[in-house]
C-alpha cells in the first residue's frame, strides 16, 4: 500500500466566539444526547473547486474563513465549549462554555490528488488526512472537546473543509445547519443569501419528565470496543466510493416494488428512503459475502423524532433528537428472487412502526443495538433532508461531500444528489473486492433504466 501523502501545515490556531459575546453557560445533555457520549466522532469533508494558488488562498480566503467562523460560533457557542460531568454529580453530563473557550482550527496544503475529488474508490487513509482529529476526553476532569475544523487547499484544484463533531452535542441536522450559517456569514456580501434559522439551544423542550430515560441511557452506555467487530477483520485497504441513484432509478425501484405489491394484493409503505435503503441493503449483503451464511439480516437506522412530539420540536433545535429503528428479516428471503420486495417490506414496516412507538422503547435502544452488532447490520449516516450541497462559502456548491467516519462502522452515507432534484447519493466503505461486487450489482440492476 502506498504511503499516505503528507500535509504542509500553513497555520494552527484556536478560534473563539467574539470576546464577551457569550456568557458562561451550562447546557444539560438529554437522553438523546448522552446516548452518543462514547460514540466515534462524525467526520465530514466538504470538497470545493478552487483554481488559484495556495498563497492566494492564504491571503484572500483564509482570513474571511476564520473571522466568519468566529461569528458563527457566537450562535453555536456550545461547539466551543466542552462536555463535562456537572459539578457535584457522578452521572449528569453537560456542555459547559466560558468566555474564551475555543475550537481547534488548522489550515494546510496538499499536492495533486485528483482521485480524492472524484466519486470512484478513494483510499480512506488519504481522506482521513483531511479530517481533523478530535482530542479524546481529559482523564483528569473527564472533559471532552466537541468540534475541530481542518481546511486543506489543493493549489489550482480545490479546497476541502473537514469538520469533526462529537455526536453528543448535536445530530447531523445541527452540524450541517452550523456549516450553512458559517458559509452564509463568509459570503455575507451576497445580499441574496438568506441566513439559516438561529439555533434553539434550550434542551428542556425534549420531554423526559421523570429523568428515567436519561438514567436508562447513562446506565447502559456502550464502549467503543463494543463495535470493534464492525471493522474489517484483515489489513486490506479500505476505499470509499460514491454511487448515485438518479431520479429515474428511484422511480424504477418504486414501480418494481408497487408492481409486486399489487400482484400480492398488498398495501405497502413506498418511499424514496424505503426503496433506496432496500436496494443498497441487498448489494451490501452480496458484497459482504460471508454474511450470506447467517440466518438473519439486520439494519439499524437513526430516525429523527422532532415532528412526532406534541408539540413538534422545531427543525432548528440544536441537539440530538434521533432514535433507533431496528430492522430484521430472514437472510434466505433477501437472497431469493423476490429479495428486493422482502427488503422493502421489512424497511417500510419498521419505519411505520417507529412512528407509532415513538420513544416508548427508548430504554431498550442501547441494549438492542448492542445485541445487533454481532450481525454487522447495515447502518446509515447523513440524511436526504440535510441539504449538504447548500453549504456555499462563495466558491459555489460543494463538488462532493464525504462522511469519512463511516469507515469505522461500515455504514452508508446518505445525501441528496448534487446534480438533480430527486436523486440520492450513497457513500460506502469497502475493500477492493467488496467494491467490485457492489458495483457489479449496482450496474446490473440499474444500467437498463432509461432516462
Amino acid at each position: 500500500m502506498a504511503a499516505a501523502p503528507s500535509l504542509k501545515i500553513i497555520e494552527t490556531t484556536q478560534i473563539s466566539p467574539p470576546a464577551g459575546s457569550v456568557l458562561e453557560t451550562s447546557i444539560q445533555l438529554t437522553f438523546f444526547d448522552v446516548f452518543w457520549l462514547n460514540s466515534t466522532p462524525v467526520e465530514r469533508l466538504f470538497f470545493y473547486p478552487y483554481k488559484d494558488s495556495s498563497t492566494h488562498f492564504t491571503s484572500s480566503c483564509l482570513p474571511a474563513l476564520k473571522s466568519s467562523l468566529s461569528l458563527a460560533l457566537q450562535s453555536f457557542f456550545p461547539f466551543s465549549g466542552k462536555i463535562r460531568l456537572t459539578p457535584e454529580t457522578t452521572d449528569k453530563y453537560e456542555i459547559h462554555y466560558v468566555d474564551g473557550d475555543s475550537i481547534s482550527f488548522m489550515a494546510a496544503e496538499l499536492g495533486d490528488h485528483n482521485e480524492l475529488f472524484g466519486d470512484g474508490p478513494r483510499d480512506v487513509s488519504k481522506l482521513k488526512l483531511l479530517a481533523p482529529t478530535l482530542r479524546r476526553k481529559n482523564e483528569s476532569d473527564d472533559s471532552r472537546p466537541v468540534l475541530a475544523i481542518h481546511v486543506t487547499v489543493f493549489p489550482y484544484q480545490g479546497v476541502v473543509i473537514g469538520i469533526t463533531v462529537h455526536h453528543s452535542v448535536c445530530d447531523g441536522n445541527g452540524s450541517v445547519n452550523f456549516m450553512r450559517t458559517w458559509a452564509t456569514i463568509c459570503q455575507a456580501s451576497n445580499s441574496m443569501t438568506r441566513a439559516p434559522a438561529t439555533p434553539i439551544l434550550d434542551r428542556s423542550i425534549v420531554p423526559d419528565n421523570d429523568g428515567s430515560l436519561y438514567t436508562a441511557m447513562i446506565n447502559t452506555l456502550f464502549n467503543p470496543e463494543d463495535f470493534d467487530q464492525l471493522k474489517p477483520a484483515n489489513e486490506e485497504v479500505l476505499y470509499l466510493a460514491t454511487f448515485t441513484l438518479k431520479h429515474e432509478h428511484i422511480q424504477f425501484l418504486k414501480e418494481k416494488y408497487l408492481r409486486e405489491a399489487e400482484n400480492r394484493n398488498m398495501a405497502v409503505h413506498c418511499s424514496t428512503t424505503v426503496v433506496v435503503y432496500a436496494f443498497v441493503w441487498i448489494g451490501y449483503l452480496k458484497a459482504k459475502s460471508t454474511m450470506l451464511e447467517t440466518k438473519e439480516a439486520h439494519c439499524v437506522f437513526a430516525v429523527d423524532h422532532r415532528k412526532w412530539f406534541q408539540p413538534p420540536i422545531p427543525e432548528n433545535y440544536f441537539g440530538n433528537c434521533i432514535g433507533l429503528c431496528f430492522i430484521q428479516t430472514n437472510m434466505e428471503d433477501l437472497v431469493g428472487p423476490t429479495g428486493f420486495f422482502e427488503a422493502c417490506q421489512a424497511m417500510g414496516k419498521a419505519f411505520e412502526g417507529v412512528k407509532k412507538v415513538g420513544i416508548n422503547d427508548a430504554k431498550d435502544w442501547m441494549k438492542t443495538g448492542l445485541e445487533r452488532v454481532v450481525y454487522k447490520p447495515l447502518t446509515a449516516a447523513g440524511s436526504l433532508k440535510f441539504r449538504v450541497y447548500d453549504v456555499d462559502f462563495g466558491w459555489g456548491k460543494p463538488a462532493k461531500v464525504d462522511i469519512v467516519s463511516i469507515a469505522y462502522s461500515g455504514a452508508m452515507a446518505v445525501a441528496q444528489s448534487r446534480d438533480e432534484r430527486g436523486g440520492v447519493e450513497i457513500g460506502l466503505p469497502f475493500t477492493q473486492r467488496e467494491m467490485e461486487v457492489f458495483k457489479n450489482y449496482f450496474d446490473e440492476n440499474l444500467q437498463n433504466v432509461s432516462p
